[in-house]
Order: structure tokens, then C-alpha cells, then sequence
């Protein structure tokens, strides 16, 4: 005998979503909060970005960034994952060693995560 195991999921209702934040003038100690989605479904993020924008105005409110002018990848939102809301923590925008933007050499001032709000998530095994 066999086994054979098969992971298979059913999505139903699927909501993408855009959120584009931009950090508070002094960050220490401030959350981006992500709760965009509706009761029964959870955040299923699918890619999120840390930039820096030349035109960024902190003293707005809320702060402004329209421009994108240096992006990098971020690993930030995956805990959101499964979850309905989520805080990330703004320091992730500050320049260090081992921060997202290193390579620019300054402080990052958005996020930009794109997310889907899933619901009726199935995941299951089949033996066989």
C-alpha cells in the first residue's frame, strides 16, 4: 500500500487589497496597522515593499509620499499572514546594517504591501 498525500485548497471570496503607508516623522514606537479585512476572512499577503520617496512631507497629515524613487522587497508583512489585522512596527524603515534599504544608505519612508483577504481557506490531506 501507498501513501500519498495531496495538499489542496479552496479559496472562496477573495478581496485584493493595496496599502501604501507612509512613516510618521519620528518612527520609534509607531505601527503601520493593517485591517482591511471584513470579519471571516484573513490577510493572504502577496508582496510587500519598503521605499524611499524624495517628495516625502511628514509634517502632512497623515504624512505624504506619493513618489517612488527607491523600493526594496520586504519580508515585514509576512507575519500578517492568516491573521485579520496586523501591526508592523516602523522601525524597519530606519536605515542600519540590516535594514531592507542598506544599500541606498538612508531611512526608508514607506511600506507598500499588497494583500488579498481570503475566506473559506481550505487545507487538507488525503491518504490514500
Amino acid at each position: 500500500m501507498h501513501t500519498m498525500i495531496v495538499h489542496c485548497c479552496r479559496i472562496v471570496g477573495v478581496n485584493t487589497v493595496k496599502f501604501h503607508r507612509c512613516r510618521a516623522g519620528n518612527p520609534r514606537g509607531k505601527l503601520f496597522t493593517i485591517s482591511g479585512c471584513p470579519a471571516g476572512q484573513v490577510i493572504n499577503i502577496q508582496y510587500a515593499e519598503v521605499g524611499y520617496s524624495q517628495k516625502y512631507n511628514p509634517s502632512s497629515n497623515p504624512p505624504e509620499c506619493p513618489w517612488r524613487n527607491c523600493t526594496k522587497p520586504t519580508t515585514a508583512a509576512t507575519p500578517c499572514n492568516g491573521r485579520r489585522s496586523c501591526d508592523i512596527d516602523q522601525d524597519i524603515l530606519l536605515f542600519s546594517p540590516g535594514s531592507a534599504l542598506r544599500a541606498s544608505q538612508r531611512d526608508g519612508n514607506f511600506i507598500r504591501i499588497e494583500f488579498t483577504c481570503v475566506a473559506g481557506m481550505f487545507t487538507g490531506i488525503l491518504l490514500r
